[in-house]
């Protein structure tokens, strides 16, 4: 098992908000290199597109009261499929206290949540 800071950072923030949320990559496959699956890139645009409508059935039946979208790559691929979302800054590369600031804003979590939720954010 591979552990992956930014989905633990994401799960654990999540998990505080105490109510049901469903989580949904704009492009839902792991794109990565050719030959090194255990590599990041990112979806391309063609790909984003091949998954469109799989997406929007998603959202029409979930019928969810706020689309967030993490980071600036789902905020652009949302709004290039003129989907309106909620932005907050994507935890990687030193946007963990923002991320975990955006999504206590958004939910209206209790300042006791946000601050244990930062201290318990680091992985082992």
């Amino acid at each position: 098992m591979v552990a992956e800071r930014t989905a633990t950072i994401i799960w654990r923030m999540l998990e505080s908000i105490g109510r049901p949320v469903f989580l949904w990559n704009v492009f839902p496959l792991h794109p990565h290199e050719e030959g090194d699956p255990l590599s990041n890139r990112c979806h391309t645009r063609a790909e984003r597109q091949a998954c469109r409508s799989l997406l929007v059935w998603l959202l029409r039946t979930l019928n969810p009261r706020h689309v967030v979208a993490i980071g600036k790559d789902a905020q652009s691929a949302l709004a290039d499929l003129d989907i309106p979302a909620v932005s907050v800054r994507h935890p990687s590369y030193g946007g963990q206290t923002e991320f975990i600031t955006g999504i206590a804003t958004l939910y209206k979590l209790p300042e006791a949540r946000r601050e244990s939720r930062q201290l318990s954010l680091s992985l082992t």
